[in-house]
């Protein structure tokens, strides 16, 4: 997914952004654990080409473009931020269908014992 925020967004940006928001997203769900979150982030990287040097050498590259660096930052937040708010429904919604089957089994007639 290619955004249109600016006609100089290119694939190694968009993979930046896709890294990017992976590290935010698990860094919000491993917050009290940095020792596994860091374990994540090294995969999250990993998984879209990075090592942590090369990601932190783009990060410095990018820095010198900050217009475009907030670009790809705001980007990879807003994502992360639509990302949870989806988990945060299906989550609600699987709390929501073990309430229902709950009340099901409870409304369920009685069998008298004889």
């Amino acid at each position: 997914m290619f955004s249109a925020c600016t006609k100089s967004w290119t694939q190694e940006d968009e993979r930046f952004v896709q890294a990017y928001t992976e590290n935010l997203i698990v860094r919000e769900q491993f917050a009290n654990d940095s020792a596994q979150a860091n374990k994540r982030v090294q995969g999250a990287l990993s998984q879209y080409g990075f090592s942590e040097g090369v990601f932190r050498s783009r990060f410095n590259e990018l820095s010198r473009n900050p217009e475009k660096l907030r670009q790809l930052l705001d980007s990879a937040r807003n994502r992360a931020r639509r990302i949870a708010e989806e988990e945060g429904k299906k989550e609600l919604d699987r709390q929501n269908k073990g309430a229902d089957s709950l009340k099901k089994n409870n409304q369920a007639p009685q069998q008298e014992l004889r």
